[in-house]
């Protein structure tokens, strides 16, 4: 009987090496974002502002779920989806706590 190892049975990627690293800049820059929200939540809770809290919320709920959906492959959506970031990213910074977590300023 022959042995399936998982490697064995993965298949070919139909992406490139370039579209796995941009994949990963963008997997990178969503989790900013979602950490970005995390202290802006974490204000709004501390202000008692719970609509501003729910809203934030939603929002990192959504950029959560674009994270599930991002796909190597779809490089048009890669490349959107590290713009987004750059811009939500500054626009949070400028909103939010002087610190968003490892490696901000």
């Amino acid at each position: 009987m022959e042995q399936k190892t998982v490697v064995g049975s993965m298949g070919t990627a139909d992406w490139s090496a370039e579209d796995g690293t941009a994949y990963g800049v963008a997997l990178d820059g969503i989790t900013r974002v979602v950490g970005a929200y995390s202290g802006l939540i974490a204000q709004a809770e501390a202000a008692g502002n719970a609509e501003r809290t729910q809203a934030l919320v939603e929002e990192q709920g959504a950029w959560a779920a674009k994270r599930r959906g991002l796909i190597p492959a779809d490089r048009a959506g890669v490349d959107a989806a590290i713009a987004e970031c750059a811009e939500s990213l500054n626009r949070l910074r400028a909103e939010g706590p002087t610190s968003t977590g490892p490696g901000t300023s």
